[in-house]
């Protein structure tokens, strides 16, 4: 939990809020804001008799210097907070004199109206008093918060298991507040505990799971009833998060008890927000969780209220109340941002019309804004070429940004201002490990852009010294990514003919090996989700079959293997840490096993073998490992626009006809270059075969917009997007070149990968002999059930990440 609330105190400490502490005659609420004073991320004020409050704080040798202290006796507001109090209560007779004997006696009251009057930016008490006190303080003199009539409490719970909620943190309410809640009530700590998860976990993405005994419909019951009557009634709310249930505990989070649970739920199996039916079953869960499972419970945080009071337990350290602080500042910024943003919406990023917004919790990419020389490269890439830069209102998202990870911005910015997110040490931790096996895969495009960072030409193929150098660097095995392309083109090609012949309403088939075109899909056009194959990308194929198959065979325990992708592109680190990317943790019964642990780009390769001291140049070639070592030409033209394309057509021609792909489908002109949309037609079997290969977020953005418009889109049977220009081969991760250099260093790379492409003895996936062994000894053949477990996925609809202004043009005011 340190590094949570350190992390927590230096995103606060800028603003270094105001917090009074109404409970300042205890000696554990004075070490704690001395504490406070010291570390400098908020500014304690203490309420009561500065005498009192000296003496016990000598008493046990505790520095009160520069601590505000407030006297309410001789305090010069405090006739219009007796009025102010009066005339709250004035319903239940109070009058003036009983208004001034409550705010005199019972310093949370008075510390309660110093909220309520902005002196002070939040309450935190509880340490002596009972929640029921500070709560009725609140609820007095401040109120609830508007929309909203249920006070709550959440815990966030942080846990050591990162393949479950978000990256082993949860939120879940109520534990300790309302005892039986109403469906109405149930709707509000939801809400309540998703402003929870953003503002104090950081969450992106808020995932609330409705819990019961019972999963969409298996039990019945009044308990039942009542949660299932409150998602009801937060599906009237239009809510800006994904929500489900009723849903046994299981179901909402382990995906494979999911998918057969709640299937098609955008929240079973991904739950990191966790709403109780009732006090006894959340209060009895967290201690269980706390004491049984190691986990860290930070809480109870109250919530629902118009202005920050947080409450303590009374069992609380000085270490406790200091943390409890550093939450009241959280939400103390994060409250008075979003009334300043009902007033006049002003974004935390700065200069945005010269550059790209980035979240700091963004997983493949990172800012710098003291490097950054507001050239407008990185923007101008983001809005111009990927469409994403003004196709949606941060007001409209609560100020965070959308990013599909494609790092592209980090691909123009010359500086060092915007980089990718490295995982290197991890892997260098792995590596040092003697128990762990360390096995690199390659990218098809990796191996025609490293060379460009050793000076050698543009295009060169450097595969021989790029497997030297990662077993130099300490790899145990060196694997090639075009195995997986291979398999990936296997279940895809397969996929697409058994809609050719039975599903043609899911007609187009888009491709899906690239995770910023499903990210941009989910998010933008969630109704084409149907129509993306479910076939995994080649790397989140081929790291199950390393964990699954190749583990067997080798007889190492899946749990020593650590697999690291080397791509040209930064958006694997998100796809990699998808949840659902542990397929060879559920083969093993093992959730916690993750089917590609670690992603570096061409660019961090580049920079780890010279950092290494590697003369790379001068290495010796070496060979792939066998098992996933061989792989088709199709395969390896993957990494180009239309390489996808061109390959499942080799394919498919032999699924559809028996017989090998010829000269027209090994040659497919109509679909190769750097083009942003490419169209063709084909005849195969007496079928005409319309297909499309998009390269650049901005081209498939038109194209989509343009079929809709033109209602032509079912005329294509099958569409490639890769959402960088070119494809791979332009990927965020690959090395910079000047703009001038650009096109002839993407054009470079394309012409090396066809060229290997046409050296290569196997054309199409399906005469590889290693993928053919795969299938004879461990698969069975494509869309089997071990398949559909292991190679393919399923896609969450994103759109409410846009917020209410979810159709945003560049230059429309908004």
């Amino acid at each position: 939990m340190s590094r949570f609330i350190n992390n927590l105190k230096r995103r606060v400490a800028k603003e270094q809020k105001k917090i009074v502490l109404p409970e300042s005659e205890s000696r554990r609420v004075l070490q704690a804001a001395e504490r406070v004073q010291a570390e400098g991320f908020a500014r304690p004020i203490l309420i009561g008799r500065p005498r009192s409050i000296v003496e016990v704080a000598s008493e046990y040798q505790i520095d009160m210097d520069g601590i505000e202290i407030i006297d309410p006796e001789t305090y010069p507001m405090m006739d219009k907070f007796c009025q102010y109090y009066a005339k709250r209560r004035a319903k239940k007779g109070m009058s003036l004199e009983e208004a001034r004997k409550v705010l005199s006696e019972n310093y949370i009251f008075f510390a309660a109206c110093l909220v309520a009057f902005d002196i002070a930016d939040g309450m935190v008490a509880g340490a002596v008093a009972t929640s029921s006190e500070v709560i009725r303080a609140a609820l007095q003199v401040i109120g609830p918060h508007p929309g909203l009539s249920t006070v709550s409490s959440s815990f966030i719970m942080i846990t050591d298991k990162p393949q479950f909620g978000d990256d082993g943190i949860f939120v879940v309410g109520d534990c300790s507040v309302v005892i039986e809640p109403t469906p109405q009530q149930l709707a509000d700590i939801a809400v309540s505990c998703v402003e929870r998860a953003r503002r104090t976990a950081q969450m992106l993405d808020p995932k609330v799971a409705f819990l019961s005994y019972s999963t969409m419909g298996s039990g019945a019951g009044e308990e039942v009833d009542r949660v299932r009557e409150a998602v009801r009634l937060l599906r009237d709310r239009n809510v800006d998060f994904e929500f489900d249930g009723e849903m046994q505990a299981d179901a909402a989070l382990v995906p494979r008890i999911a998918r057969q649970k709640a299937p098609g739920s955008a929240v079973a199996g991904q739950a990191n927000v966790l709403i109780f039916p009732n006090l006894v079953s959340g209060n009895i869960c967290y201690k269980v969780l706390e004491h049984l499972a190691g986990a860290t419970a930070l809480g109870p945080l109250l919530q629902g209220l118009a202005k920050p009071v947080m409450d303590l337990s009374r069992g609380c350290t000085p270490e406790d109340i200091t943390d409890v602080i550093a939450i009241c500042c959280s939400d103390a910024i994060y409250m008075q941002a979003e009334k300043k943003r009902d007033i006049a919406f002003t974004s935390r990023f700065e200069k945005l019309d010269r550059r790209v917004a980035v979240e700091n919790r963004n997983i493949s990419i990172q800012f710098d804004p003291e490097k950054c020389k507001n050239c407008t490269l990185c923007r101008r890439r983001c809005a111009d070429v990927m469409s994403m830069t003004g196709y949606y209102s941060l007001e409209s998202t609560g100020d965070v940004p959308i990013c599909v990870h494609c790092g592209q911005c980090s691909l123009t910015c010359m500086f060092g201002a915007t980089t990718t997110v490295s995982q290197r040490d991890a892997i260098q931790q792995a590596i040092d490990d003697p128990k762990k096996v360390v096995i690199f895969q390659t990218a098809p495009a990796v191996r025609v852009a490293l060379g460009d960072e050793f000076g050698l030409p543009f295009g060169s193929v450097v595969q021989g010294k790029m497997i030297a150098a990662l077993r130099a660097l300490g790899g145990d095995y060196v694997f090639d990514t075009n195995f997986g392309a291979d398999l990936t083109i296997m279940e895809e090609a397969s996929e697409l003919l058994y809609r050719m012949h039975n599903k043609k309403e899911l007609l187009p088939q888009f491709t899906s090996c690239c995770p910023s075109w499903v990210e941009f899909t989910e998010i933008f056009f969630p109704e084409l989700i149907p129509h993306l194959s479910t076939a995994k990308s080649p790397i989140s194929m081929l790291s199950p079959m390393i964990k699954t198959y190749f583990a067997k065979r080798m007889k190492i325990d899946p749990a020593d293997i650590v697999t690291v992708c080397v791509t040209p592109c930064t958006s694997k680190k998100a796809e990699i840490a998808r949840p659902e990317r542990n397929a060879a943790g559920r083969y093993w019964k093992k959730p916690e096993i993750r089917d590609t642990d670690y992603c570096i780009t061409t660019r961090e390769l580049a920079k780890w073998i010279k950092d290494a001291q590697i003369d790379f140049n001068s290495l010796k070639d070496s060979d792939y490992d066998p098992i996933f070592g061989q792989s088709s030409g199709g395969g390896t033209i993957f990494g180009n626009s239309g390489g996808v394309m061109e390959a499942a057509l080799r394919t498919l021609v032999y699924l559809k006809t028996g017989k090998p792909a010829d000269e027209e489908f090994l040659h497919f002109e109509e679909v190769r270059g750097l083009e942003g949309v490419k169209e063709a037609a084909l005849t195969l079997d007496n079928d005409i075969i319309r297909v499309v290969a998009i390269s650049g977020l901005a081209n498939a953005r038109r194209f989509i917009n343009l079929m809709e418009e033109k209602h032509s889109w079912k005329k294509y049977a099958f569409i490639e997007v890769m959402a960088c220009p070119g494809g791979c081969i332009g990927g965020g991760g690959q090395p910079r070149t000047k703009l001038p250099q650009e096109i002839p260093a993407k054009r470079a790379r394309i012409e090396s990968l066809y060229g290997l492409d046409a050296l290569n003895q196997i054309r199409a996936s399906w005469e590889n002999p290693e993928i053919q062994t795969l299938y004879t000894k461990f698969l069975g053949e494509p869309l089997s059930d071990l398949s559909e477990s292991l190679l393919h996925t399923q896609y969450i609809n994103k759109h409410y990440m846009l917020g209410k202004e979810d159709k945003v043009q560049p230059g429309v005011s908004h």
